[in-house]
């Protein structure tokens, strides 16, 4: 397994690891923060700012948390120091739960690395077992999703479904449940029942930013395609999806919505409209969406 692999897991855990430290961040040196924004364009500039932060402040687990965060991303690019890279990533990530080890976000960041980084690198499955259960044992519903991510990244179906349909009903008030039910029904092509788990995403009253509600929105558009079924449902769905998205790496292109919804339209043979949303699709610079296009057109 090449070490890129687990650093888009490292990348997304990052808005809970912020909010988790938050009561820290007043302590945070200058250089955390010229770090963490100059790890989006440039990140030898990132890996030297880090350095100085961890000279400021050596015992701020946020400091060793997005150090982590940058070596890992900087063993991604590197080639012959990929595994030196590595290791420094898994040093200060580990540092990070030594030093907050109440912090369940700083101990899902060594469970992506366990598991994204090969062997020689140091990924070890059981390991991120090891830090599933501490994170567990520190909060039932961190626990719950660390385990289902665990489930899915190593491919265990029956426990990840198991826990899954199990988690809705003890945190039925979390939309993400729901959400991560409603996707692996539309993978198994049960679109009826894909339908009502993506529904009670949208109605729970709980969620992260309201990632999943807005996800689920989209979702609810997808099965309509999928399936042929709930046009209309899934038309609005995709509307509201356009009308409340903010622009968010966790949350789909809105041009996405604007090809479903041609799709849709065209399904209906309403040719005014899926031109009308192809228009607002093409905008888009994004490969894969444009070869749906083309498909669409022929």
């Amino acid at each position: 397994m090449r070490l890129t692999s687990f650093l888009l897991i490292l990348l997304t855990i990052v808005p809970w690891a912020s909010r988790a430290a938050g009561a820290t961040v007043a302590a945070n040196p200058a250089e955390l923060q010229q770090g963490t924004v100059a790890m989006r364009t440039d990140l030898d500039l990132a890996e030297k700012y880090i350095k100085q932060a961890l000279k400021a402040a050596p015992d701020n687990p946020e400091v060793h948390f997005i150090c982590g965060r940058i070596m890992g991303r900087q063993a991604g690019d590197a080639i012959f120091s990929a595994l030196s890279y590595a290791k420094k990533s898994l040093t200060c990530l580990k540092q990070a739960v030594l030093l907050q080890p109440d912090n369940t976000a700083y101990r899902r960041g060594l469970v992506s690395f366990y598991l994204g980084a090969p062997g020689i690198a140091g990924g070890d499955e059981d390991l991120a077992w090891q830090q599933v259960e501490q994170i567990s044992a520190i909060d039932a519903l961190q626990g719950a999703l660390a385990k289902l991510n665990f489930y899915r990244q190593t491919e265990q179906k029956d426990q990840y479904r198991q826990l899954l349909e199990q988690s809705r009903i003890d945190f039925t008030a979390h939309a993400e449940f729901h959400y991560r039910h409603g996707l692996l029904l539309q993978e198994e092509k049960h679109y009826t029942q894909a339908f009502a788990a993506f529904t009670a995403a949208t109605q729970a009253a709980k969620d992260n930013a309201d990632v999943y509600v807005l996800n689920a929105w989209y979702q609810i558009g997808r099965t309509a395609l999928f399936s042929q079924q709930q046009l209309a449902e899934g038309i609005d769905a995709l509307n509201y999806f356009i009308a409340h998205a903010h622009a968010a790496d966790d949350l789909p292109e809105k041009a996405w919505a604007h090809l479903r919804l041609a799709q849709l339209h065209k399904l209906n043979d309403d040719n005014a409209l899926m031109q009308q949303h192809l228009g607002y699709a093409e905008q888009s610079n994004d490969k894969e969406l444009q070869r749906e296009i083309r498909r669409l057109q022929r």
